[in-house]
């Protein structure tokens, strides 16, 4: 569902008096807290979880040779992502990787996670030889860090989050799963119940939203993984 769709469940489910929202753009009054609820209720659900599968991008970025080893966020040469938030953290096995650009993507090789303090005694302090990019490390401010300094230019592929936009216009969609999108609804009723004091809305939409929000969850959280060592 689109923006002004989700906005006409709402207002329907509500039991509102009047027709179906026309706009957002025209909105007023009713209608317009109708519009701004569900653009809460979608930014409420995607900003639940950095984690979600359906915020998750991939960039892919050239990184020159004899620059400094950090790739900043979405402003980098390469890396220019409107929709960047930012870098996917050291989890679940996750590796960014490279390789050199004359050598071709068949030469690509996954680099091996150095925490910040090691990398940075490594790489960021003193001098290093330059050479083939070998290790990744994030900085505290979020950025994303590759070693040791390039010596020639590389291509780097790197998981990061998307950020969450807005609703705005008629026609956007939230870039939730669609089957999932009656969640919005629920939640935005959330909101409309607590305003209006309107407890036997609020209680149905709260059931519905409690019901379906582990479904999601289910679909779009990155499953755990067990792993077993041999015993001694």
């Amino acid at each position: 569902m689109n923006f002004l769709q989700l906005a006409r469940a709402v207002k329907r489910e509500s039991g509102l008096s009047g027709g179906p929202p026309a706009s957002a753009s025209t909105a007023s009054g009713d209608d317009a807290r109708v519009f701004e609820w569900v653009n809460w209720a979608w930014r409420d659900i995607a900003l639940a979880h950095e984690s979600w599968l359906f915020r998750r991008g991939e960039a892919l970025g050239q990184v020159p040779a004899g620059t400094l080893v950090m790739v900043p966020e979405a402003a980098a040469p390469g890396f220019a992502l409107a929709d960047f938030a930012a870098w996917k953290p050291a989890a679940d096995g996750y590796r960014p990787s490279a390789w050199r650009v004359a050598d071709g993507q068949v030469s690509e090789h996954a680099l091996a996670w150095l925490d910040y303090e090691a990398f940075r005694r490594r790489f960021l302090t003193g001098a290093h030889a330059p050479g083939a990019l070998q290790y990744w490390s994030m900085a505290p401010g979020g950025e994303l860090l590759v070693g040791p300094t390039p010596d020639a230019a590389h291509m780097v592929r790197a998981a990061y989050v998307k950020d969450v936009a807005s609703l705005v216009l008629d026609a956007d969609e939230p870039a939730l799963p669609a089957r999932f999108h009656p969640l919005i609804v629920w939640r935005a009723l959330r909101e409309y119940g607590g305003f209006d004091a309107a407890s036997e809305v609020y209680q149905r939409a709260e059931q519905n939203y409690s019901m379906g929000f582990p479904a999601l969850a289910q679909s779009q959280l990155p499953r755990l993984g067990f792993g077993a060592r041999p015993l001694a």
